[in-house]
């Protein structure tokens, strides 16, 4: 019962700190779902005086084009066309600038979409342009926001779990103090002599692996259901399932390792 107490007292953190960084992960991926979405939507509109020449425009800034589509202007011409004369409509068809829609592989950050604005402006043949900087800003700054949140509270809860966990090992080490010092008198290297603590916090690494993963999984393919029905267009995400439980595989026992061995090399000089 000790035992498992003690094994609990390192595996709940552990775990905690695990499924924390899964919502981040989940919650990068929806976020990089959306970004994919809205930049597909997303569009800058210029005006040039002269048919573009869209071959010129693989990039802007650096940021490859998606595509680049005429925008028409018969409806100008068919609010006014009653009033003019066959010969002036032909005119104007002739001096109406001409209208396009830049469509951008990515969803621009504002500082790049200030660089797009300033490249465009070098072009004589651009009359106007309109990138909605406004509508833009804020829901990059959202996106920004909420991943900007959850990375802070992870990174605070690892503070705290190392802080947690070392303490836990340490208090592992002082119960097993008397046998390490036995085999250390005998010749046993400190590794073999701490082999029970290393074994306690790898099978508690290993449990709150297992947990989180499993937590992690069971989120990922059932999304639509946790969350309101209106996000699914949203929520419709490729998560690379095997990637994701890696990447949580090699920081639980990363953080175990890390932290047994931290309180490892100060316990060997201390007793130096």
């Amino acid at each position: 019962m000790k035992s498992l107490k003690h094994t609990l007292t390192f595996v709940i953190p552990l775990t905690v700190m695990l499924i924390t960084f899964s919502i981040y992960l989940l919650t990068n991926n929806v976020v990089n779902t959306y970004k994919k979405k809205i930049s597909s939507d997303y569009s800058i509109v210029i005006i040039t005086h002269t048919p573009l020449i869209k071959e010129n425009f693989d990039t802007i800034a650096g940021i490859k084009v998606d595509r680049i589509n005429t925008l028409s202007n018969r409806s100008i011409i068919d609010n006014v066309k009653s009033t003019l004369s066959d010969s002036s409509i032909d005119l104007l068809n002739k001096r109406l600038p001409h209208f396009y829609e830049i469509h951008l592989n990515s969803f621009p950050t504002s500082t790049e979409l200030k660089k797009i604005r300033a490249s465009l402006l070098n072009d004589k043949n651009i009359k106007r342009i309109e990138i909605f900087s406004k509508n833009h800003n804020q829901i990059y700054l959202l996106l920004l926001m909420i991943n900007d949140i959850i990375i802070v509270l992870f990174g605070l809860i690892l503070v705290f779990v190392v802080i947690i966990l070392s303490k836990q090992v340490t208090i592992w080490f002082l119960a097993h103090n008397r046998r390490i010092m036995i085999f250390q008198l005998h010749g046993a290297s400190i590794l073999y002599s701490a082999s029970p603590v290393i074994k306690h916090a790898i099978y508690g690494a290993f449990l709150s692996f297992i947990i989180s993963a499993s937590l992690f999984v069971f989120v990922s393919y059932n999304l639509n259901m946790l969350l309101p029905a209106e996000l699914n267009d949203i929520l419709n995400t490729k998560i690379f399932i095997e990637l994701e439980v890696l990447k949580l595989f090699l920081l639980s026992f990363g953080i175990s390792i890390v932290t047994i061995f931290g309180v490892l090399f100060r316990y060997k000089i201390k007793n130096a």
